[in-house]
């Protein structure tokens, strides 16, 4: 009964205010309504960052470490997931401007053919074909992550899935190397960062000497978001951060003094799984009817599959995705 005097008294108090104040201009009674539904029926949230709330040191630099970082790729999974269509080159350019950290940027259709890329020439050899695969674990329009280990460092791969109603077209990606991202954070020396696949920062630290090296990463993110990893010099504590499906793991020394090395991500190649198997393309290219004769410009989406199912075809002029080029037969953008 008490209950339902506190939700009827504000309640009967605003219908009162509104009802009943015939001589108040409207702006009045509007202001006293809206002052009652905010004070009695839905309040606005208040935010106290002088709040340190529960969190433990180790968590909370931990937290300061990789805020910026974590920021900037909250940004990027935003844009990419609203970039459900074939990107034009204006989109293309205004997007590495928005991220100048990112490395490069690819249209690979369903069949594993590379439309168009840029820079053309990259200099980290990337193979996109992982990303063409769906994981049964998400949705299958949800975006896929991926790391891969390259002669010039580990490179992060973040793709987004293209769909024509429910035929799948192809993959849009960005792709960028970790290390360009710790110029976000406000203590990058003490920052620890690794995938299952891979070393991706090392901070001030060498890897080898920290209990985080020799850990199955796979099987950890697999049954937990947080934790503590010891070795008889001490302890790092580690939060799991997911980009897409791929999980990243973000850590700081907890305890221990721990020996120091020169940055080279490189060194802690032998800690992590070797080079993965070659897959093929997860469907083969479909016959379309309705190719146009070489050298003639098409929309990027235009065209039938004989199955019914949309292609990704060749751009036109202001599209990214641009044909094969006669001589090489490799995907080049137009300069």
């Amino acid at each position: 009964m008490l209950n339902l005097l506190r939700c009827f008294l504000p309640l009967a108090a605003l219908a009162l205010t509104v009802g009943c104040s015939a001589y108040q201009p409207t702006k009045n009674v509007w202001k006293s309504a809206r002052g009652f539904w905010n004070v009695y029926v839905s309040p606005p949230v208040e935010v106290d960052y002088q709040e340190k709330s529960d969190l433990s040191p180790q968590a909370l630099a931990l937290t300061n470490s990789m805020l910026g970082i974590d920021l900037e790729l909250e940004r990027l999974e935003r844009v990419m997931l609203n970039a459900d269509k074939p990107p034009t080159r204006a989109w293309v350019a205004d997007f590495m401007k928005k991220f100048p950290w990112i490395s490069g940027f690819a249209g690979v259709k369903y069949d594993g053919t590379i439309l168009g890329q840029m820079p053309a020439s990259p200099l980290k050899q990337l193979d996109f074909i992982p990303l063409l695969y769906e994981d049964k674990k998400q949705n299958s329009r949800a975006l896929r992550g991926d790391v891969q280990n390259t002669l010039l460092g580990p490179e992060v791969l973040l793709a987004i899935p293209l769909y024509d109603s429910v035929d799948f077209l192809g993959i849009m990606l960005s792709h960028f190397d970790m290390r360009t991202l710790m110029q976000y954070s406000v203590d990058p020396q003490s920052l620890v960062v690794l995938s299952p696949q891979a070393l991706l920062w090392t901070g001030k630290y060498d890897f080898a000497a920290t209990p985080l090296a020799g850990v199955n990463w796979e099987d950890v993110v697999s049954k937990n978001s947080s934790g503590v990893c010891k070795n008889a010099t001490g302890s790092f504590y580690y939060i799991v951060r997911y980009l897409g499906n791929l999980p990243l793991v973000f850590a700081v020394a907890e305890s221990g003094a721990f020996a120091e090395g020169d940055g080279d991500v490189s060194k802690g190649i032998t800690f992590f799984p070797k080079e993965r198997e070659k897959l093929p393309p997860p469907q083969p290219e479909r016959k379309n009817k309705d190719t146009p004769p070489e050298g003639q410009q098409v929309d990027l989406l235009a065209g039938q599959a004989a199955d019914g199912a949309k292609d990704i075809q060749p751009g036109n002029s202001e599209s990214v995705l641009l044909k094969k080029t006669p001589s090489g037969g490799k995907s080049r953008v137009q300069e």
